[in-house]
């Protein structure tokens, strides 16, 4: 393997999975002062904090989305207005995937601020959006 082929995977190691130089260095066998070098050399913190912030925005601008979509749903119930069914289904779809995202939200939250209260989306909390605003039983998404 190249030197280029090394440092590109190091670098990936660092920014995408997360890893610690330590661990780096113990897997592809590289000192800890030239994975220092080229962390410095090559901005891999600003490259990582980049991908992490990305990541976030997209999980609060999936939150928000979901948020809009409930809230125009909510506001064809009050209007006794009916709700075209792709618009019901892509909701459903997009609920069932927010714990995770929420879950990877908070995780970054953790890792960037100290413990604090929970708050947001929390899977019963999608649960009783799903039964008592969307009149839906979790366990029945298949017949929609």
């Amino acid at each position: 393997m190249t030197k280029y082929n090394q440092l590109t995977q190091a670098e990936h190691m660092y920014i995408y999975d997360q890893k610690s130089l330590a661990k780096i260095g113990m897997e592809l066998g590289f000192s800890r002062r030239i994975l220092f070098y080229w962390k410095k050399e090559h901005n891999w913190d600003e490259k990582r904090f980049e991908v992490e912030h990305t990541k976030y925005r997209f999980s609060e601008e999936l939150l928000d989305f979901v948020r809009k979509m409930m809230q125009k749903i909510s506001t064809d119930i009050e209007k006794n207005q009916k709700t075209p069914p792709p618009e019901i289904y892509s909701l459903i779809n997009i609920l069932k995937e927010i714990p995770l995202v929420k879950q990877y939200t908070d995780s970054l939250q953790q890792e960037q601020t100290p413990k604090k209260e929970q708050k947001g989306l929390t899977p019963e909390f999608v649960q009783m959006i799903e039964r008592e605003i969307l009149g839906i039983n979790p366990t029945n998404y298949e017949s929609l």
